[in-house]
């Protein structure tokens, strides 16, 4: 029950977002915090500066373990992302008035749980000044004043397991749930007058969902099988374990459409470099406009899986982190209410009433956010299955010609002939991946090699097309090498490629 009267109605909307290192507010609720910009103020609490990441990027690696400047960069991409997001202020826990612990909180680090990959445990070598082991009842107090004097109307945070155990993940949705609690207990030893938050969130994922679009990516034609470095990017088993994120569908109280935000979305994923990678949306066509809030007893994810290579709805790209699985971005975000503290009746309310026609408030004078986004636009139009049939159909025929009619050809002159050859066929290949990516590149290639091996056989009029003669081996060694160009061609000249 709240213990305060009703705000004015020209009271600013507000949303506190908790969540623990840089880019965590992106990965979690990005499109939810960038929707919610649009109609209301959204603060975000940092937990610390995650100076224990590990960083993808070869420019910036040399960073990694050394704390204090991972953190500033950190810090840095951080401000980016709020930019991105439309985000209203942004605040380290130990920034937060009353915080009397460290001087600084760090973050905590992590390991895995044995061959897991998504489940972690605590570090055993998390220093003192570890978020993790910062007091939850001390920590509270200093948060609960902040909700005080924020006075949202919605508190977003992790569900209590962190989202995959990470001890700082953990701490912060403990942290955050006390907090409430005690902002609202007019008894608590906390500064600021009393405020009861009409909605407390967890950031959750349906299973359904989560399995149908690791399907989907498992079978996705353009998604990226190397990263910028060269190692092989891995999709998760759609029936394996899961991250604590992840709910059984009944569990989700809130869905909330933030495919109108994808490119802010975006931006700020683009923005956190040092931990993200391969951030790439998919435009779909003929996009629906957004419906913010569904109800969950209309709207909750379905349990069946789309037919092979078709794309859950939910689903509008993909990236990766230092671990190179690569992962689904959803143009949707799943809200669990605190039972503990409210219904998913009253969630659904507040986040509805969030998501209204009112103004936006609290955002750049005279912008929509628009001028923070970075001027590329990594996105990749999704093309039909019969495209693809007939691209890579039109590259094993693209093959076919260019081999026959540089054999033909390759004796004119010598050695231009020969040279004119091998460059038409090298340039075949890279005009078959512009077509069909690398497997179109790969059947152009196979048909190289087969027309190349029938024309060095076939002997019309007693004569052979390529002779026992230098000239003959040129280009009998020269064409195959030069059919797998487009294989090997760097992904950077091909811009439809993520």
């Amino acid at each position: 029950m709240s213990t305060t009267p009703t705000e004015p109605p020209d009271q600013p909307r507000r949303v506190l977002a908790v969540f623990a290192h840089p880019d965590d507010e992106t990965l979690s609720a990005g499109g939810l915090l960038a929707l919610l910009a649009q109609t209301a103020q959204v603060h975000l609490v940092t937990s610390n500066r995650g100076e224990r990441g590990e960083v993808i990027p070869t420019d910036i690696a040399h960073l990694e373990g050394r704390a204090e400047e991972l953190a500033d960069l950190r810090v840095a991409e951080l401000a980016g992302a709020t930019r991105a997001l439309g985000i209203t202020e942004q605040t380290f826990f130990d920034q937060l008035p009353g915080h009397s612990g460290p001087g600084r909180y760090t973050d905590s680090g992590m390991r895995w749980d044995g061959a897991s990959r998504v489940r972690a445990l605590p570090d055993p070598d998390a220093e003192p000044s570890a978020f993790s082991k910062a007091d939850p009842e001390r920590a509270a107090q200093v948060l609960a004043a902040h909700v005080r004097s924020l006075r949202p109307d919605l508190v977003v945070t992790d569900e209590p397991d962190g989202g995959y155990g990470h001890p700082d993940h953990v701490h912060a949705s403990t942290v955050t749930a006390r907090a409430v609690r005690l902002a609202a207990d007019p008894q608590a030893a906390v500064d600021g007058e009393a405020w009861s938050v009409p909605a407390l969130a967890w950031i959750v994922r349906p299973l359904s969902q989560v399995r149908a679009a690791a399907t989907w990516l498992q079978q996705a034609p353009a998604r990226p099988r190397l990263n910028a470095l060269g190692r092989a990017l891995h999709v998760l088993d759609a029936d394996g374990e899961q991250p604590t994120i992840v709910v059984p569908d009944a569990q989700v109280d809130a869905v909330v459409d933030t495919t109108s935000v994808a490119e802010r979305l975006l931006a700020a994923m683009h923005a956190h470099r040092s931990q993200v990678q391969e951030a790439t949306a998919i435009a779909p066509a003929g996009a629906r406009g957004a419906q913010p809030v569904a109800d969950h007893s209309e709207d909750r994810p379905r349990p069946d899986v789309p037919p092979d290579g078709q794309r859950p709805d939910a689903t509008i790209g993909w990236f990766a982190l230092s671990n190179d699985i690569l992962q689904p971005i959803y143009g949707r975000t799943w809200l669990q209410a605190d039972a503990a503290w409210c219904s998913p009746e009253a969630l659904r309310a507040t986040v509805t009433e969030l998501t209204g026609p009112a103004p936006a408030v609290g955002g750049p004078a005279g912008t929509d956010g628009r001028d923070h986004l970075p001027p590329e636009r990594t996105v990749v139009e999704e093309a039909p299955r019969w495209y693809l049939m007939a691209m890579g159909l039109f590259t094993v025929v693209l093959g076919a010609v260019f081999a026959a009619a540089g054999t033909a050809f390759h004796r004119w002159s010598a050695p231009w002939g020969v040279i004119m050859a091998l460059v038409a066929v090298a340039a075949g290949g890279v005009l078959a991946r512009s077509f069909a990516d690398r497997r179109g590149a790969m059947g152009y290639a196979a048909a190289v090699l087969v027309t190349i091996f029938l024309a060095t056989w076939w002997r019309p009029g007693g004569d052979v097309l390529v002779a026992a003669q230098p000239i003959g081996y040129v280009w009998l060694v020269g064409s195959l090498l030069a059919g797998v160009v487009g294989m090997a061609a760097p992904r950077g000249w091909f811009r439809d490629e993520p």
